[in-house]
């Protein structure tokens, strides 16, 4: 009986739901706007002829509605209509079809809207979003130009950018990476006024297949595009000529749905680094954990020391470059991408150098040293990726050619004896990368990682004469890498709880061969000695895994994580095994409202390479040898990081303070011999510890009332360790202090001061030296004055102050100008710059550590005016 009751039961319910769907009709679909974006919270009304309402809907989250009604035989439309978007309306025509609707963006809006619109700054969940016209100056040219400026929003002077104090990973443009870390191409070219918005990314996680399985902590930035440029072809350039100076540059500028692409062509001999511009800044979001192996040189001609001004004062250079950058979107979720750039270099460096070292016992010795080099680099390199990236799966396979020929040669005296040296050096890099990612239903996921890379290295130093006055010394050095990494990763979500499992192998294979030759008084050119011959060869091959527990609780998470590794390493006839588990903790919690706090401890082990065991002494530069005695360098570093982080978007209030303790300990320490100038550098079997503690805070705040804004930056550390010199160890203390402040105003309406000012102190103390205190002072100052709607000027002064203990002050001062001239309905202008007005010829800044003291002293560019002309076409 109670079977045929269920049996009747699910009879009358089929019924019923069979005569329901021949009674009624269904209409759905997607409503999204102009550029592919779901319109949220649309309504979606069936409307009969009169206009009457039949049903009401509205899109979810993903702009998708799904409107069910009786059929009827009126005719019947659907209306949608949401704020901000024109009204749209469409007969329905075939029953049950599902549509695509577009809405486009209405020129009259509701006054609520204007006001939003017009606002200066907005948040949506985890999104900040900038309103460009509401930030943006007429000196605006590119996007970094007005990044800067933002609320919250941080530039150092090689154009990397920080949110809060958190460093930028990525750069999106309309949701598209197009550059990876390389993303100085966007913001140094993407017009301003080609960007509707600047929007901040808190917490970035860019693969949907990991949604919910990890805890992003990465802070990306997003440009959205205005509509014009998504439709039309961007092409600027500039030509620019003065005193002994050029520049010229040609941007070709892509930005449509299925295609995003930076093109451009640069030259310049003013002080402007496209080295800079091209370099890697960001970081990788392809979830592949692990890194590509970086080259070591171990080669070396140039000065360590560089000025603490602006490149363009002293940098004598000739840059040439190109780059392709180009996205092809085929689907929603498949996309390739090619990046290909070449950068031709030449730099002239001069400069003179007066170092003093205090050892023990009072002894100090010092050198003198005067340098004119010219380094020319011929850099090729190309990066292909494909990537697929859904819900369900994400595969990404990266690939990329590193081709860096640089050539380096020059003069120097040094304590009055006079060298030439070349040192030529080719490297080459070929490698891969590739993730993936699939969904094993719900809450499981399988995830494999491959690395696989080679490498090599070529390095020749050539001194004429040699340091003990062969005819000419010279040191090569030869290096190749192999480098393949295979992990597979299993996550498993249960209520709160991520669980991960890895299981992988690694293996690194280097090889070091290096020699020392020499030509004596008879131009026979000979080996130097056994003692100064390496062919070594470093094998590293460890068994991993990675163990962790993720839970998540309302307003934040706590993460367990630990990686059990087993390493063999192999070298030069010694062998040595290793069981390693390098723990991390890290706990997250939303501190109300606006507030955020994090709290971090990691214990790491590392082991040293073959440019930290290689027994030949090696001469590294024209002062110094090294080599080295001592088992496997290993290093132990405990560290304990918290952070606590405050925005208030609407009051644009922003601020956060970081503390940071590191202890390193070392099974060895590096021993250093000087005499008279020359230093040779051995590393010895010695427990080694060195402790740091770092505090730094970060504020930026726009005062309403007053129409300014206000950001400061302070750091404080300590770090203690030991030195050794000339057969005598002492421990060493350092501290450093920050603290610099910047403030913005409008002063009227066509005129905006801008004030930086600067201070800090470096103070380093010995067991044998006399504590030596070096404390600087920078200023700078812009002023920008539209004196009308065609003409406008700025005036900048940099000011620099160095003072060491029981020394006078060195002062360094610069001031630039530009004009700017647009002519009415042109869409190009014309800019006369001054750089270096006041014609300082030498720049001098002082430099010290705990046993070191120098004075550094280089040649400035000359007073230099260039005029430009910059146009679209």
């Amino acid at each position: 009986m109670y079977t045929r009751h269920l049996f009747l039961l699910f009879f009358l319910l089929c019924s019923s739901s069979l005569l329901f769907a021949q009674t009624t009709q269904t209409v759905h679909g997607l409503v999204k706007d102009s550029v592919g974006s779901p319109v949220i919270g649309a309504s979606v009304t069936i409307i009969n002829k009169d206009g009457a309402g039949i049903t009401f809907e509205r899109t979810n989250h993903k702009g998708i509605f799904n409107c069910i009604f009786p059929n009827t035989d009126e005719h019947l439309a659907i209306k949608v209509t949401a704020l901000g978007y024109q009204q749209f309306i469409l007969p329905l025509s075939i029953p049950n079809e599902q549509y695509v609707i577009t809405l486009r963006k209405t020129a009259r809006q509701l006054q609520e809207v204007v006001i939003r619109s017009d606002s200066k700054i907005s948040l949506d969940s985890d999104t900040l979003k900038y309103n460009v016209k509401a930030f943006a100056d007429k000196n605006d040219r590119v996007i970094a130009d007005l990044i800067g400026r933002l609320p919250g929003l941080q530039v150092d002077d090689k154009g990397a950018i920080s949110y809060n104090g958190k460093r930028i990973n990525n750069i999106y443009i309309d949701g598209d990476n197009l550059l990876g870390g390389k993303y100085r191409l966007a913001t140094n070219n993407v017009p301003v006024e080609a960007v509707e918005q600047v929007q901040v990314i808190e917490r970035d996680q860019p693969i949907k297949a990991l949604n919910g399985y990890v805890v992003a902590n990465n802070v990306s930035l997003n440009l959205k595009l205005t509509d014009n440029a998504r439709t039309t072809t961007i092409n600027t350039g500039d030509i620019g000529l003065g005193n002994k100076a050029y520049s010229a540059q040609l941007n070709n500028l892509i930005f449509k749905k299925q295609i995003k692409s930076i093109n451009n062509l640069k030259t310049n001999n003013i002080g402007e680094n496209l080295e800079n511009e091209n370099a890697d800044i960001g970081v990788s979001s392809n979830g592949n954990e692990s890194t590509l192996m970086s080259p070591h040189p171990y080669l070396s001609m140039e000065n360590e020391t560089l000025p603490g001004i602006a490149e363009k004062y002293y940098l004598m250079n000739n840059d040439n470059t190109a780059n392709i950058n180009t996205l092809l979107k085929f689907t929603d979720d498949w996309s390739f991408r090619l990046n290909v750039s070449t950068l031709q270099l030449k730099r002239k460096y001069n400069y003179s150098n007066q170092v003093s070292y205090i050892l023990p016992n009072a002894d100090t010795i010092g050198y003198d040293e005067i340098q004119h080099n010219v380094f020319n680099l011929n850099h090729w390199q190309i990066h292909s990726q494909i990537e697929k990236n859904s819900k369900s799966v994400y595969l990404i396979s990266v690939t990329k050619l590193d081709l860096p020929k640089w050539d380096r040669e020059g003069s120097m005296v040094q304590n009055g004896q006079d060298f030439t040296q070349r040192q030529p050096t080719d490297h080459s890099s070929l490698s891969n990368e590739t993730t993936l990612v699939k969904a094993l239903g719900k809450n499981n996921l399988l995830q494999y990682n491959s690395v696989v890379q080679y490498s090599k290295l070529d390095e020749n130093l050539a001194l004429t004469p040699g340091i003990q006055g062969e005819i000419m010394l010279e040191q090569q050095a030869h290096t190749k890498n192999v480098f393949i990494n295979q992990s597979a990763t299993y996550k498993a979500k249960f209520n709160q709880f991520v669980l991960s499992a890895s299981l992988g192998v690694s293996y690194e294979r280097n090889e070091l061969n290096s020699d020392l030759f020499f030509t004596d008084s008879a131009n026979v050119i000979k080996h130097a000695g056994s003692q100064f011959k390496n062919d070594v060869t470093f094998n590293n091959l460890y068994f991993f895994s990675k163990a962790s527990a993720i839970y998540l609780f309302k307003k934040g998470s706590v993460s367990i994580e630990t990686s059990p590794t087993y390493s063999f390493i192999h070298y030069t006839s010694k062998g040595n095994k290793y069981l390693l588990f390098n723990p991390i903790v890290e706990f997250r919690k939303s501190m109300g409202k606006y507030g955020e706090s994090n709290f971090r401890h990691t214990q790491q082990t590392t082991f040293g390479q073959i440019n930290d065991i290689y027994p030949g002494a090696i001469l590294v530069n024209y002062r110094q040898y090294n080599y080295n005695n001592t088992p496997l360098p290993k290093t132990d570093i405990v560290s304990f990081g918290a952070r606590y982080s405050y925005r208030k978007p609407l009051k644009m209030f922003f601020y956060n303070l970081n503390l940071l303790y590191d202890r390193t300990q070392q099974n060895f320490i590096t021993a250093y011999t000087i005499d008279s100038g020359l230093t040779r550098s051995i590393a010895i079997d010695l427990k080694n510890n060195t402790d740091k503690y770092a505090l730094s805070a970060n504020i930026s705040k726009y005062i309403f009332f007053l129409s300014i804004n206000v950001s400061a930056f302070g750091n404080i550390s300590l770090q203690k360790g030991n030195i050794f010199y000339n057969d005598q160890i002492s421990p060493f203390r350092s501290t450093s202090m920050n603290l610099s402040v910047t403030a913005r105003k409008k002063l009227f309406a066509a005129a905006t001061l801008s004030v930086t000012g600067e201070a800090g102190q470096f103070i380093n103390a010995s067991d044998y030296a006399t504590k030596n205190t070096t404390r600087f002072e920078k200023i700078k100052a812009e002023w920008q004055h539209n004196l009308t709607e065609q003409v406008l000027y700025g005036v900048t002064y940099n000011f620099t102050s160095y003072r060491q203990s029981l020394q006078h002050s060195i002062t360094n001062g610069f001031m630039d100008c530009k004009v700017k001239y647009t002519p009415a309905k042109w869409k190009s202008y014309f800019e006369l710059q001054g750089i270096n007005l006041f014609d300082q010829g030498t720049y001098i800044q002082i430099n010290s550590n705990p046993n070191q003291q120098s004075i550094f002293q280089m040649p400035l560019r000359a007073r230099t005016l260039l005029l430009k002309h910059s146009f679209v076409f």
